[in-house]
């Protein structure tokens, strides 16, 4: 098999491997208060109800760091994007065959080696895959914000349970409360992960579907013409 060809041959196969493969998305959210103790007084908090509230307060600016984070790999717009990574992969690959196509160029293969070159142009895919994309961001949101407060610990501190008669009813104005909503930050990060990682499989997989219909199937189907030509010129 002439060289040349083969080298064509293997960058068309490769193809339909072309997508956002080659990023690991994840999401760390920052977050420096994440629980007060309840067991001093300058931590705790005067009822349940202010405990509940701040708490929320924190897991909803949380929620939306995380819609941000995640947004950054499925949003179309953003330079880290699924979409614009492969975008970027795909334009890569098509330039690296169109380039292995030319060293197969002569003057019987000539117009062959330009028909063919004509279908290595993404336009086509890159309109599916925009469509795509926006169908996926629409499918793999994050969870709604309640399943995170519902991960939330809540924790009472009652001095009087150790107190009886009076000392008790004193102590009992000193009841205070806290939080601990760090289960629900973990439980956020890997909801986003999961839900990455999910659009990103399936992001990938209709990224071959759109190349093999628009690219490779219809280069694959002038390959044998263009290695006969190549091999009786050999000869």
């Amino acid at each position: 098999m002439d060289k040349r060809f083969a080298r064509v041959q293997d960058l068309v196969r490769g193809l339909d491997r072309c997508g956002s493969h080659a990023l690991f998305p994840h999401v760390f959210l920052d977050c420096d208060k994440w629980q007060r103790l309840p067991y001093t007084w300058e931590e705790g908090l005067p009822t349940k109800l202010a405990a509940v509230w701040e708490a929320e307060k924190l897991l909803g600016d949380l929620y939306r760091q995380a819609e941000q984070k995640v947004w950054r790999y499925t949003d179309s717009r953003s330079p880290d994007s699924f979409l614009l990574r492969f975008q970027a992969a795909l334009n890569g690959r098509l330039s690296e065959l169109r380039e292995a196509l030319g060293r197969c160029r002569t003057r019987d293969t000539a117009a062959l080696v330009n028909r063919i070159g004509a279908l290595l142009t993404p336009e086509q895919v890159f309109r599916d895959m925009e469509r795509v994309n926006a169908e996926l961001a629409a499918a793999y949101p994050l969870p709604d914000v309640a399943r995170y407060f519902s991960c939330a610990e809540y924790m009472r501190y009652d001095p009087s349970e150790s107190e009886d008669g009076l000392l008790k009813l004193a102590a009992r104005a000193f009841i205070r409360h806290g939080y601990n909503i760090l289960p629900a930050i973990g439980q956020m990060e890997e909801d986003a992960g999961s839900q990455l990682a999910a659009f990103q499989r399936a992001f990938d997989a209709q990224a071959a579907i759109s190349i093999g219909r628009h690219i490779t199937a219809p280069v694959q189907a002038k390959l044998p013409i263009l290695r006969e030509l190549l091999d009786r010129a050999n000869n």
